[in-house]
């Protein structure tokens, strides 16, 4: 759905909550998994250990008949190994999605967020607490999104996604107006500051003080 998982920030404290939810661990592995290479359920559900060619994935995605290569963080290669060597069993969709909800609700993921969609040509609008918003979905736009804004070039994230157009890939994302100021606002702090006229003020102050001192 809307709803981006940021995992950075709260997978230790979700990890300390399922400690006491050990039926709950394989799907949150599975959630992560999602999260970490942008797959869908229906590919990241099924993955075989020959998919796993040292630290990068290899997957034809079973919606687009699409190849991707993805690289594997250390976590990735971590939840595969466990999946492999335990040969643990896949799941049905509704039954992650119905889980997952679980993990959202233990780990606090609660405040209320409203959603708004087209029925029948009518505007609907719909207000949940935010964990009935998580889906499997939710691991594939956190995925893009995520890596949006950490920088990663948009044409190497549709590699990995499969979207065959940009313009497509924005309307896919979800940020924030909070969320665009800030990467703007890091990508001028890269450029070199924040002075719009950079070398330009230098010049002008320059010749302002040559001027004073005449």
């Amino acid at each position: 759905m809307l709803f981006i998982f940021q995992w950075k920030k709260s997978i230790k404290f979700t990890c300390w909550i399922l400690s006491e939810q050990q039926n709950l661990i394989n799907y949150w592995n599975d959630f992560v998994l999602g999260c970490l290479t942008g797959l869908r359920f229906s590919d990241f559900s099924e993955l075989m250990q020959d998919d796993v060619r040292k630290d990068m994935l290899y997957k034809k995605q079973n919606k687009s008949d699409h190849w991707v290569v993805i690289p594997l963080r250390n976590e990735a290669i971590n939840i595969l190994k466990n999946r492999f060597e335990n040969n643990i069993g896949n799941s049905t969709n509704a039954e992650f999605n119905r889980h997952i909800k679980t993990i959202g609700n233990l780990a606090g993921i609660t405040d209320l967020m409203k959603f708004s969609y087209k029925k029948q040509g009518r505007d609907v609008i719909e207000t949940k607490p935010k964990y009935e918003w998580i889906t499997s979905h939710t691991c594939r736009r956190s995925f893009c999104t995520n890596e949006f804004l950490a920088g990663t070039p948009v044409e190497l994230i549709m590699k990995i996604s499969g979207h065959k157009s940009v313009k497509d890939f924005y309307k896919y994302i979800k940020i924030s107006p909070e969320e665009a100021g800030q990467k703007i606002k890091e990508l001028w702090k890269n450029r070199g500051g924040m002075n719009a006229f950079g070398r330009a003020n230098k010049l002008v102050e320059n010749l302002e003080k040559e001027l004073m001192d005449e």
